[in-house]
């Protein structure tokens, strides 16, 4: 299978029978093509995994490790995008009325969940997981959002037309913490050193991962991450910590 991201070629293969839903699902927000062959592979065998990307070969000389999965592909989808206007980020986006709202934290941590209040109000769902943000006209914008989601373990793919529109985004909420009925408190961050720290953690995530199949170290990411991050602090984005109870967060937001 080859796919087309960011004006370059990538062909995904695999092996693993087991895995093929989950490697492919992985990809499903970018467009296929019909190609004899590309510059660039991710090759998933039954013994190894082989990546050339911009002529950077690496391999991982044992049976992927499923947990390994996830941050593989987006390093190297990462590796394809980042720039110093374009970055795969690590967050969900919600929209309504041609806005957006951008939703990053650790995983686990409730990013889907918070999503979910969101919907509940009539706000759309335009990416689950991984997001290609772009910079342009002075504006942050949703390039490309993701349809893969698991749920209970089961991968679903969501039926949306937003996961490929471009669209604004005017805030960003970066989750501190997700509970019921706990405390909630949201506090709107104006530090320009504490905004760029804390997203950029959602940016690079899938270089920093440990891997378990193979201790090699995967492509460089951080490469213009600061540069796309400063270029965001002088927009008209809210960028605000959130934590507590997700219906009272989605209330004090005023949403």
């Amino acid at each position: 299978m080859i796919y087309e991201i960011k004006g370059q070629f990538i062909e995904v293969e695999n092996e693993i029978e087991e895995l093929k839903e989950y490697i492919f699902g992985r990809f499903s927000q970018f467009a296929k093509v019909e190609k004899e062959n590309a510059e660039n592979f991710l090759k998933f065998k039954k013994d190894k995994v082989e990546i050339k990307i911009n002529n950077n070969y690496k391999i991982l000389n044992s049976k992927i490790v499923k947990t390994d999965i996830y941050p593989i592909i987006n390093n190297v989808i990462s590796y394809l995008i980042n720039d110093s206007c374009n970055v795969f980020i690590h967050g969900t986006i919600v929209s309504k009325e041609n806005k957006a709202i951008l939703i990053v934290g650790d995983f686990g941590q409730g990013k889907s969940t918070l999503a979910e209040e969101f919907i509940k109000y009539d706000y759309e769902m335009n990416s689950t997981d991984q997001t290609w943000l772009e910079i342009k006209n002075d504006g942050l914008y949703q390039k490309v959002g993701s349809i893969f989601d698991i749920k209970q373990g089961k991968i679903k793919m969501i039926n949306t037309k937003n996961a490929f529109k471009n669209i604004l985004i005017t805030k960003i909420l970066r989750i501190v913490g997700i509970c019921d009925n706990g405390n909630t408190i949201l506090e709107e961050c104006k530090n320009e050193f504490h905004i760029i720290k804390n997203l950029f953690s959602h940016c690079n995530w899938s270089y920093t991962m440990p891997l378990f199949t193979d201790d090699i170290e995967l492509y460089n990411t951080n490469k213009n991450i600061k540069e796309f991050l400063r270029k965001i602090i002088n927009m008209d984005i809210q960028v605000i910590n959130v934590r507590g109870d997700k219906s009272k967060i989605f209330q004090e937001l005023g949403e």
